[in-house]
């Protein structure tokens, strides 16, 4: 992997926490200061947030996909490549790649789970962010004066 290909990854990881980070801390910090006006903007930066780190977790967990597919499809070949070859299916093994069939499918599985949290996740970071970049100046307005408008 080139140096540019690292960095912009990592970047883009950064970024995302970042930008959670900033929409949790800020929508807290704006709350307390009862400014309904930027709390509410804070809402767009929350749907922003979660675009970017679901993006970034999705494309992890199936960048691990990929690795495992790749495997077994490279263990596929090698059986085939020595079947082929007149090797007894007893022997196959002994020559290949050895994957074992068993682990994949348990990683395949833990992806599955991993890409089920972060999915349950972002809809809720989603749906939050949302309501609030929508109606969160009426929240806070009436959190403070009883109203929709103060």
């Amino acid at each position: 992997m080139s140096m540019t290909r690292y960095i912009l990854r990592r970047f883009a990881r950064v970024v995302a926490f970042v930008g959670l980070a900033a929409w949790a801390i800020g929508t807290v910090l704006v709350l307390m200061g009862s400014n309904a006006e930027l709390f509410q903007r804070f809402g767009a930066l929350g749907v922003a947030a979660s675009v970017l780190f679901f993006t970034d977790r999705l494309a992890k967990i199936e960048l691990g996909r990929q690795k495992s597919v790749e495997k077994l499809l490279h263990e596929y070949g090698i059986e085939l490549t020595a079947i082929k070859q007149g090797t007894p299916p007893s022997e196959i093994p002994q020559d290949g790649y050895a994957v074992d069939f068993l682990t994949e499918e348990r990683n395949f599985d833990k992806l599955r789970a991993q890409a089920e949290t972060f999915n349950f996740f972002n809809v809720v970071l989603l749906t939050v962010a949302t309501l609030q970049w929508g109606f969160g100046d009426r929240l806070v307005n009436h959190l403070n004066c009883g109203a929709a408008q103060c």
